[in-house]
């Protein structure tokens, strides 16, 4: 049911038994996502979006200013490194659980 939703709204989405295969623990999108998703939320349901254009406009406003954030920059820097070793001290085992 929900991947059905995900195809009338978007063509072509990433995840499991899908149109793009998307490798279960792939650590291409961890790391950005945990730092970003709260600030990108906030912004965009804090204006209440009318409609998914409307959502996808606010989204890439917030991406946009993120641009100037330097410091948000750096901090998400920091977490892929830390991410990095931790995956290297426990070599290439699961080691989220350790966050």
């Amino acid at each position: 049911m929900v991947q059905d939703s995900l195809d009338e709204t978007f063509l072509h989405w990433i995840g499991r038994r899908h149109t793009i295969e998307w490798p279960s623990r792939s650590p291409d999108l961890t790391s950005c996502d945990f730092p970003l998703c709260g600030v990108m939320k906030d912004h965009v349901y804090a204006q209440s979006p009318r409609d998914i254009n409307h959502r996808k406009s606010l989204t890439e406003q917030q991406f946009r200013s993120l641009n100037n954030n330097i410091e948000l920059g750096q901090s998400i820097c920091r977490s892929v490194a830390d991410r990095c070793k931790m995956g290297m001290d426990v070599e290439g085992k699961q080691f989220e659980h350790f966050l």
